[in-house]
């Protein structure tokens, strides 16, 4: 692909496969590579809560907390369940090694993260398109 549009960028959709919603990548700081204006990603952003929030509700090994919780699902029906207590097993996997942003690989669309608690954290939209 010779264009930018497989490379991650701040706001892109991430879906966990154990979890129930989806949810878009944060960067607090640039790393002072852009894509349309937009702050690509690179293997290291993977900090709970700083980058990736939960994923709604777990359908895997979460354990978090004393009882369920209660969502609205993205179809509108409430979901109920453990809450998604995300935490890296590692970094960004599959990541584009031959172009660093900040000094580590960039995060493309067929980048994967697996979660300590059983799922797969892999991305929906690059965060390049129009809102």
């Amino acid at each position: 692909m010779s264009d930018n549009s497989f490379y991650i960028v701040r706001g892109a959709k991430m879906f966990c496969d154990k979890g129930t919603h989806k949810r878009k990548i944060n960067l607090p700081v640039s790393h002072g590579s852009y894509v349309k204006g937009k702050p690509k990603m690179n293997r290291c952003d993977v900090v709970p809560e700083e980058n990736i929030s939960y994923f709604g509700i777990c359908n895997g090994e979460c354990k978090e907390g004393e009882g369920d919780i209660y969502l609205v699902g993205e179809d509108g029906s409430t979901v109920s369940g453990k809450k998604c207590c995300f935490e890296a097993f590692d970094l960004w996997q599959q990541c584009k090694e031959d172009a660093l942003v900040d000094g580590e690989p960039a995060i493309i669309s067929d980048s994967y993260l697996i979660c300590a608690h059983g799922g797969i954290i892999q991305f929906a939209t690059t965060g390049q398109e129009d809102e």
